[in-house]
């Protein structure tokens, strides 16, 4: 089946609205499709289900996003509410399901070996089809050093067998790319450089395909996000993408500030002394705290939270069905801070991963 238009960038956009039920502003879903590396970013992720979408989308502009909204609010399938949040409509949530596609997105987890992923194919693909050309000189596509030492020492591993590794990694490619859309599959292929071919720009495939560029960059994103899984996946069947997918390090969903804030909470220091000796502000720490509840299993909260407080948190959090942590304080008529609120519901989703559902305690 051929998609066409802006499906695939709406369909991220409406997801996104859906789930986050007019509870987060469009701001929000910029930091989450960029990957801001922040506390806030990263709860919304994974309280909302969102993980996925997490960093897919780095070079997205606040302009680029607003415009997309404002398109699909024309067509009815979103309300914006003072041009910061925005709730999908009736019509919007019938379009969402009958145009929802199995994407294989797996942000939080990958973005950053996905990353690397595509940079490496690009230029394998350029160094290789070249060499069997007999161009021996010519400008890398792909300037990150990282990237062209990798492909120089696969180059130098398998310098005899260039007609071999082109022609597996291309059976592999097409193989795959047969089991997509058209459009995502032509997308993905005009973009290649190599060989004497140069391929397509970014405004190029725009025009050619009748595309918003934000569909260009996603549907790009995704054939790289879905042969990754694959080369992880059937690394047999794939061996020369599984090659490339290789030795990639698992990029780290905590930041270095708070690795060092959640090391003295290992050895047992309070918020106060720990505000005193980084110099830095409480709600500072506080959001290092929620960050590392996030990502580190069984971390805990104990010194913060009892057991019994939880269970109430996010027993009123489901009840009301909500995120929204004023709601939640006013329901539990201020008994608890926000700074509370937000490591409960940290917790609570850590938790459920681990397979413990505290709202069923």
């Amino acid at each position: 089946m051929i998609i066409g238009g802006e499906l695939l960038f709406n369909q991220i956009i409406l997801d996104c609205v859906h789930r986050l039920k007019g509870e987060r502003t469009i701001s929000g879903i910029y930091n989450l499709l960029t990957g801001k590396r922040s506390a806030q970013t990263l709860q919304d992720a994974r309280v909302y289900k969102l993980d996925s979408y997490f960093g897919i989308y780095k070079s997205l502009d606040r302009e680029q996003l607003k415009h997309s909204f404002q398109r699909l609010e024309e067509k009815e399938w979103l309300v914006i509410k003072g041009d910061i949040y925005s709730s999908i409509t009736s019509k919007g949530y019938q379009y969402l399901s009958n145009h929802k596609e199995t994407l294989y997105f797996n942000g939080l987890m990958d973005h950053a070996k996905v990353a690397e992923f595509e940079r490496r194919i690009f230029l394998l693909i350029q160094t290789f089809t070249n060499m069997l050309k007999g161009k021996r000189s010519f400008i890398p596509i792909v300037e990150d050093a990282k990237a062209q030492l990798w492909v120089k020492k696969v180059y130098q591993k398998n310098h005899n067998d260039l007609a071999g590794i082109v022609k597996s990694l291309y059976n592999e490619i097409y193989t795959l790319l047969k089991d997509r859309p058209a459009l995502e599959a032509e997308i993905f292929t005009y973009r290649l450089t190599g060989g004497g071919v140069i391929g397509l720009t970014r405004e190029q495939l725009k025009d050619k395909h009748n595309i918003s560029l934000s569909d260009v960059d996603v549907y790009l994103n995704h054939v790289f996000y879905y042969l990754f899984f694959q080369a992880n996946q059937s690394s047999k069947t794939n061996s020369v993408l599984s090659l490339c997918a290789k030795g990639l390090k698992e990029s780290s969903l905590i930041t270095a500030s708070a690795k060092r804030t959640y090391a003295y909470i290992e050895k047992g220091w309070s918020i106060d002394e720990i505000v005193r000796k980084r110099r830095l502000k409480k709600s500072t720490i506080q959001d290092h705290i929620v960050e590392a509840a996030l990502v580190v299993p069984f971390f805990p909260i104990d010194s913060f939270l009892s057991e019994h407080e939880l269970h109430k948190i996010i027993n009123v959090a489901n009840e009301l069905d909500t995120q929204r942590l004023k709601l939640i304080y006013e329901n539990l008529e201020g008994q608890f801070t926000y700074f509370q609120l937000r490591l409960a519901l940290a917790k609570d989703q850590i938790s459920s991963e681990e397979g413990t559902l505290y709202a069923n305690a």
